[in-house]
Parts: structure tokens; sequence; C-alpha cells
């Protein structure tokens, strides 16, 4: 016979409420020590054991609670923990991490796929999950799917087939992007970032979006008007000093993130170009430092701080549960107008 919550709670003297609080260690009202040792201990006594999480199995009040070695990898040869982008994913992962301490025992631990160091770490330390952040190839990814076990990828590209991820759609926002400038009268529009012609990664859809929305609009694009660079504000400068020199200027630029939009930016009023008199700027992320420069920067904000406080959740979930299937969480992006663009519909 199942045992049910209301079993315990007859059994016990508390409300089914308060047993599913304690059961599921809900925090927002905390019972006390000897309720919660008395509804565990008679939740085992009536076999209720068997369908608890994994965590609870291992709650014994006679014994030290297991450490789970939790790992962070960056995949990318140019994603540091100095990048915006990334150091507010992993704030948001170390906070969630920092909030279920007090009922979770771990070790957390950051690496670079890159640092020479990493094959010798990854061969060598057993963990129990982890989290993916940046862009690789597919060898890379099933590699890391084959040493770390609950293994989840957080970011803006989706990797999609079996794998637990939490995304903010990268090709969704970046269609609404050029969308947008098309919106305001804009034909000929520049992308600088990946294309994944010459650097080679999986999970990269922004350069799909920027292609598929001149596709609904009836556009053609230049392909001159396209680089292919790393995600980088050097690489942004230098990619925009390219189009100055050839005197090829589009009148807007989409670009893979705020950071290669900062370069761009840089680059343009360096050399005497009004931003956005004479080119339009839109970048992708909604870093804190896009409105603060000048021109303020219009983009599409990424809510990066809470991709890594729910990826620790879907991580945790597969850890605790064993479930065999994957998670895809998909959190939304929203344009953010400033003023680094204008309409041309009129001139």
């Amino acid at each position: 016979m199942t045992v049910k919550l209301k079993d315990i709670a007859q059994a016990s003297g508390v409300s089914i409420s308060t047993v599913s609080r304690i059961l599921n260690k809900d925090s927002s009202r905390k019972s006390s020590g000897e309720t919660a040792k008395r509804v565990i201990g008679i939740a085992r006594e009536l076999g209720y054991g068997a369908e608890l999480p994994a965590r609870l199995q291992a709650l014994k009040a006679d014994s030290p609670r297991q450490t789970y070695s939790i790992g962070c990898v960056l995949t990318s040869d140019h994603e540091s923990f100095v990048s915006p982008f990334f150091s507010t994913l992993l704030a948001g992962i170390q906070n969630e991490l920092t909030r279920i301490g007090s009922s979770l025992k771990y070790k957390f631990s950051v690496m670079n796929f890159m640092d020479p160091s990493f094959p010798q770490f990854i061969q060598s330390t057993s963990l129990d999950c982890g989290i993916m952040l940046g862009r690789t190839s597919l060898e890379n990814i099933n590699l890391l799917k084959e040493r770390i076990p609950n293994l989840v990828y957080a970011g803006v590209n989706s990797i999609g087939a079996d794998f637990d991820e939490v995304i903010c759609d990268g090709y969704a926002g970046a269609l609404l992007a050029v969308k947008h400038l098309i919106g305001l009268g804009h034909r000929e529009i520049g992308y600088i970032g990946s294309t994944q012609k010459k650097y080679q990664v999986f999970n990269e859809h922004r350069y799909q979006g920027y292609l598929d929305a001149f596709t609904a609009a009836g556009l053609k694009v230049d392909e001159e008007l396209v680089l292919d660079t790393l995600l980088t504000s050097a690489d942004g400068y230098e990619s925009m000093l390219s189009l100055i020199r050839k005197a090829r200027l589009p009148s807007a630029v989409f670009c893979g993130n705020d950071t290669v939009a900062l370069g761009v930016m840089r680059a343009l009023t360096e050399n005497g170009y009004s931003i956005p008199g004479d080119v339009s700027i839109i970048g992708f992320d909604d870093i804190d430092m896009a409105s603060y420069v000048k021109p303020t920067l219009t983009t599409i904000a990424v809510p990066t701080k809470e991709l890594g406080r729910i990826a620790v959740k879907v991580m945790l979930d597969k850890l605790e549960t064993g479930r065999t299937y994957a998670i895809k969480v998909n959190l939304p992006f929203k344009l953010v107008e400033r003023e680094s663009c204008r309409s041309i519909a009129h001139d």
C-alpha cells in the first residue's frame, strides 16, 4: 500500500502541510527540530522512505551528510571569469549555492576548459554534478557529459537533444533585435559577432536569427557587412575599423553581445562618426555598462543572474531525483530601447 502524507500526518500528530514542508525541506515556515525528527522517523517506519528524494534518503540524525562536489566549467577560449556576462552568470550560481548552503554540503570548483591543467583536473576529479557555461564544440560537450553526471548548460544558445539547459533564447532575441532595426527603416544592417564560419562552435544561434529577420522582411543580407569575430570589445573595435577603412558603413549594426558593441562604438566615435546619427548600434545581454556608456546602448536584456540561479535548481533536481529525462527552462528576454538607435524611416 502506498504511504501518503496524510498517513504520516495522522501518526505524527501534525498537519499534512507540516509534513510536506519537512519532507521537502521547505524553510519558509520552519518546524522545531523535534517535530522534524519525529516526522522523518515516522515516514521511514511507514515505508515512505522508498519514495523520498535522494536527499532525504541520506538524512540521518546520527551521521554526517554527504558532501557533493559541484563543478562550473567555462568552455570557450576567450570567455573568462572577468567577462561581464559570465561574471554575472557565475554570481547567480554562487548566490543560489550560498542560499541553500545550510541544507546541502558541497565543494564548488570553477574552471576553464582551455586551461592547460583542465584535462588533468577532469580526469582526476570525481564531480557529482556541474554547470557548463559558454559556446564550444560538440566534441567538448560530449566529453563533459561523459565526465560530469547531472550536467546542466546555462546560457543564451540552446544545445538541445538530451541535455538539461537553462537558456534565454539567443536566436529569438537576435531576431527581435534585427526586426527592431528594420522597423526603424534600416536596410543596410551589419552583423559583428560569431557566424560559426571562422570560429567553429556548436551552440551559437544569434547569427541565424539575424539572417532569418532579413528573410522574414523580404530583404537580402549584404555579406560585406557581416564580420565573424570573437565576442570581445577588442574584436568589435577591429571589426568596425575594417568597415571604416573600406568606406562600407552600414546604417545600423547588430552586435553579438554588448561587449562587442562597446568596441564598435569606440571605433566609430574615435573616427568622428555619430551614434546614432551616422550608425545605429544594438547589442545583446544588457550588461551594466550598457546604461552608462554614451550614448546609452539599446540592447536585448537577458536575465543573466537568474540563468545561474535556476541552473543550480535544475542541477540539484536531477541530483536528488535521479530523473532520466532532460529539462529545458527558457527565460524571457526583452528589448531595452536607449539612445544608440534612431529611426531613418523618413530620412
